[in-house]
């Protein structure tokens, strides 16, 4: 997303209660914290789907967590996660083939139909308060922002020829194996939010991969 967007943003105080929503730019240097939704996926064969970022982005030219995005004024977390997954990963925010599992159960019976093979099916992980989040930005320098973040984990079993992601924000789309995203990080080649994410949420993504047995 670029900076010049000046679309409202909720801030959040320390115990992740609403406040006030104000300007993009505003809302960032305002020391509480922006709401924001990360979205992470794997397939039925427990590789994982990242996106490279475009060069003239933060983090421009390293690989990301599948769908990230911040929660706009009158917006809540789930909400901002279907509607920033669908324009992400489909340039369309209304798109049927994103699907938000509201329980485990429901999440279950989505991968065991159509829903992964179909589109993109998740379910939230949790809400982490007060992550301080450090980017590259372009030309040189480093931001830092203070989040409360919804995670989500997931499933989708699309080949990368049937999503159309979103040029302004991704460059590629990849399915790594999960050695390869251990060497990723070890390389430098994970923006730092994703590297926090994998050491964090990637062995429950991995295991939350295939369908558990019923």
């Amino acid at each position: 997303m670029e900076e010049s967007h000046e679309e409202l943003l909720n801030l959040y105080d320390a115990a992740g209660v609403l406040v006030a929503a104000r300007p993009r730019r505003e809302a960032k240097a305002s020391g509480l914290a922006v709401g924001a939704v990360n979205i992470l996926l794997a397939n039925a064969t427990a590789e994982v789907l990242l996106q490279r970022r475009p060069v003239d982005k933060e983090n421009g030219g390293l690989w990301d967590k599948l769908v990230g995005g911040h929660v706009g004024a009158g917006e809540g977390f789930d909400q901002t996660a279907v509607r920033e997954a669908g324009e992400e990963l489909f340039d369309d925010p209304a798109t049927p083939r994103i699907r938000l599992a509201a329980t485990d159960e429901e999440y279950q019976d989505l991968v065991a139909g159509t829903g992964a093979s179909g589109g993109v099916v998740f379910r939230r992980a949790g809400l982490r308060l007060g992550l301080r989040d450090v980017r590259l930005v372009p030309g040189g320098g480093v931001r830092t922002v203070l989040y409360h973040v919804a995670i989500y984990r997931g499933r989708t079993d699309l080949p990368l020829e049937a999503f159309r992601p979103q040029p302004s924000e991704i460059t590629e789309l990849r399915y790594f194996g999960p050695l390869e995203v251990d060497r990723m990080l070890v390389q430098g080649a994970l923006s730092p939010n994703m590297a926090f994410l994998w050491l964090t949420e990637g062995q429950a993504l991995l295991e939350g991969a295939p369908l558990p047995p019923r």
